[in-house]
């Protein structure tokens, strides 16, 4: 079974990486031992990819970096790569106290994703989600802006939802599964792609 490494401290993001790529037959393994960097940057790519350039350099391990953010559109584009500093100083409360008065309750979540492999950046893969923002959390699911997100084609916020429904929507696990068939087909014509080191 192949093996992806994923550099992140947040354990629900894990979970979402596993139920994305477990139907690619790929398995996710959280990476130990790892100091990860995040720039001050408006493009989540650029963010990713520099936090990864610091990771990839120092392991022959397949391993990947997802940074996401809310945009939202009556802010324009407000937290966006700064959700989760937003997120631990104003709360949901305080995004939902700035959309009092808005005229559009329009958002999405985007997420990007930098991928490499014997110590070198290889591929960045982005999907997003669209959607609105509620005027009430909703659900105790997920982490973050998830209780006050609703996407496209359902009534429910990313906080109601189980991870299995949370999985068809979620612009994480679009753009993780992006990368999981760029690998899988990539992979059987380019022997660079399978880590030189055992992962067992």
């Amino acid at each position: 079974m192949i093996e992806f490494f994923f550099a992140t401290g947040n354990d629900h993001k894990i979970e979402e990486a596993r139920a994305a790529l477990a139907p690619h037959g790929i398995g996710v393994t959280k990476m130990e031992g790892f100091t990860k960097l995040e720039i001050q940057h408006p493009d989540l790519g650029e963010i990713a990819s520099s936090a990864l350039a610091l990771i990839v350099s120092k392991t022959e391990k397949p391993v990947f970096v997802e940074d996401s953010g809310l945009f939202i559109h009556q802010l324009n584009g407000f937290p966006g790569p700064y959700s989760s500093y937003v997120f631990e100083t104003l709360g949901l409360e305080g995004i939902l106290k700035l959309l009092e008065d808005a005229k559009t309750r329009k958002a999405e979540f985007r997420s990007s994703v930098a991928f490499g492999v014997n110590g070198k950046w290889l591929a960045n893969f982005s999907s997003a989600t669209e959607g609105t923002i509620q005027s009430q959390p909703r659900g105790e699911n997920g982490f973050g802006f998830d209780p006050i997100f609703v996407p496209m084609w359902t009534s429910k916020t990313f906080g109601e939802m189980e991870l299995r429904e949370k999985t068809i929507y979620s612009h994480r696990a679009k753009a993780i599964s992006k990368l999981a068939l760029w690998y899988l087909n990539e992979s059987k014509i380019d022997p660079e792609l399978k880590p030189k080191e055992s992962i067992l």
